[in-house]
């Protein structure tokens, strides 16, 4: 029997939301992690569903309970780690604590949870990672700059593991819902549904698909200058780079 077990960070609210119902109804067994118990708990109980309570915030406790979560399951061929945390205000405004507390949960226990489900990835030699983030740190919005730096951090993450695990069947991509309705953004013109087709063309990428790459919308979106025939260590550029010496 196949294994859809489908590991969801921040699943009771906006995006996580929306995800949870439409991952069930495609015939997804949900491990679901998020502070608050998601709605559709109530709707369908434990069928196909585990529910996590956690606070990626706190590192400690959670570490233990993703560690729990992956001794429990074994291989988790589909991960999304979708939670994720906003504090506005310019960056000369804040302490480290409002630092640190939006590093945690935006990169560093995305992190932990790839680090700690890619070993029985490579094994079975199969996995898809979806790390949910954003165009901020592609714009750098005055007032964001926390919120850009730790989706910046999270983007460098993906695509470093994506390139170390190249050699097997694992696709680690990042997503960019869109400007969609959630608790952070309760104005976005759009519904967290938009998302859905380049979710599921990222969990049906073929073994020829592609990895570490970012996408929004059915988009591909460059996380980089073309480089091509640039020499790094010989100092050398190439025609596409403006040269002002």
């Amino acid at each position: 029997m196949e294994n859809k077990t489908v590991l969801l960070t921040g699943a009771s609210s906006g995006v996580g939301k929306s995800l949870s119902y439409y991952l069930h109804d495609r015939g997804y067994d949900l491990v679901l992690v998020s502070r608050r118990e998601p709605e559709i708990l109530h709707e369908h109980g434990n069928e196909r569903i585990a529910f996590v309570p956690a606070d990626l915030g706190d590192v400690d406790a959670s570490e233990k309970q993703i560690d729990d979560i992956v001794a429990g399951h074994g291989h988790i061929p589909y991960v999304i780690n979708n939670a994720g945390v906003m504090t506005g205000g310019n960056l000369d405004e804040h302490d480290w604590e409002n630092v640190e507390q939006d590093i945690n949960v935006n990169a560093r226990m995305p992190w932990y949870i790839m680090k700690r489900v890619l070993p029985e990835m490579r094994k079975q030699n199969f996995g898809r990672i979806i790390n949910v983030t954003s165009g901020a740190p592609l714009n750098c919005f005055p007032g964001f700059g926390i919120y850009s730096a730790t989706k910046g951090l999270l983007n460098s993450l993906t695509v470093t593991m994506a390139k170390e695990n190249r050699e097997y069947n694992i696709k680690i991509n990042l997503m960019s819902p869109g400007p969609v309705k959630s608790e952070m953004a309760p104005k976005a013109p759009m519904e967290p549904e938009v998302c859905h087709p380049t979710l599921d063309y990222l969990l049906q990428l073929p073994e020829s698909g592609e990895t570490g790459r970012f996408y929004w919308l059915g988009y591909e979106v460059p996380l980089f200058p073309d480089l091509e025939g640039v020499q790094w260590l010989k100092g050398i550029g190439n025609e596409k780079l403006k040269k002002v010496l």
